[in-house]
């Protein structure tokens, strides 16, 4: 059965939750759901998260989250990824130091920071619904040490960074911050541009590009920000693109007609 909404419980130690904190909490939670759904689907109808109930279960405050209904070209369902992939992003947080699928590290600091208790809130639980609750995960100091590690530079090599462009916004620092959405690995990258490679990056923008550059990656190799010195934009679709029998020659009739992309996602998942 499909997600129908996701669950939010606040934790209360020997003091009631101050009105701030739990706002925080709840803007952090709808801020991380709208960074997963720009990576999740560059263009489209974004959901409206709503209070579809609230209510207080001993010493937590309970709150379910669900999207608006609204006439759109774009299901139902779908607009629920987000909230499936950040409670499945928690659970791969708590057990390793790696950017979960559509994430971005912005998201995994976001994640993080709901796991320190502040302001009479000691802890965060997340868990999706669909009438009957779904598993739990609650946001430990396991979670937070891992999501420091996994937006933390592990190593500095000069290399290159493909996927779809977007997310642009102004540093104030001589240079615009992008969002590159790894198309394989199904997160997102930070990139800086020089404001002298405008030009090229208004060419590029919402097309897949390889960037080239200072990439930063973390202790599990994931490039996690690069700093961009070139900017090449890339074929559409298969169009100019190797043929998997290309690649492979004489193997090719082993994939049965796979396209690249899915050549690549076949291997990443072993």
């Amino acid at each position: 059965m499909a997600t129908t909404g996701l669950e939010v419980r606040v934790h209360e130690g020997r003091e009631r939750a101050e009105v701030s904190r739990v706002a925080h909490t709840l803007n952090t939670v709808v801020w991380s759901l709208r960074e997963i759904d720009r990576v999740h689907l560059l263009r489209g109808t974004r959901a409206t998260w709503v209070m579809a109930d609230m209510e207080r279960d001993a010493h937590d405050l309970v709150m379910r989250l669900e999207t608006r209904f609204v006439p759109a070209n774009r299901d139902h369902d779908d607009m629920l990824v987000p909230a499936v992939a950040l409670v499945e992003g928690a659970e791969v947080l708590q057990r390793e130091p790696t950017v979960p699928r559509l994430f971005a590290p912005s998201t995994v600091q976001r994640l993080a920071s709901l796991a320190a208790p502040a302001g009479g809130v000691q802890g965060v639980t997340l868990a999706t619904y669909n009438g009957a609750l779904n598993s739990r995960v609650e946001l430990t100091d396991g979670l937070r040490v891992h999501a420091s590690q996994a937006v933390k530079p592990f190593e500095v090599t000069h290399g290159s960074v493909s996927g779809m462009l977007s997310g642009l916004r102004d540093t104030k620092k001589k240079s615009l911050r992008v969002t590159v959405r790894d198309e394989n690995g199904k997160q997102a990258v930070d990139g800086f541009v020089p404001e002298a490679m405008t030009e090229e990056l208004r060419h590029a923008w919402r097309h897949r590009v390889l960037l080239s550059g200072k990439v930063k990656r973390n202790s599990r190799g994931q490039a996690i920000r690069i700093d961009v010195d070139r900017i090449e934009r890339l074929p559409e679709g298969n169009a100019g693109r190797p043929s998997t029998e290309a690649l492979l020659g004489a193997g090719a009739n082993w994939l049965d007609g796979l396209t690249v992309d899915q050549l690549l996602e076949e291997l990443e998942s072993g």
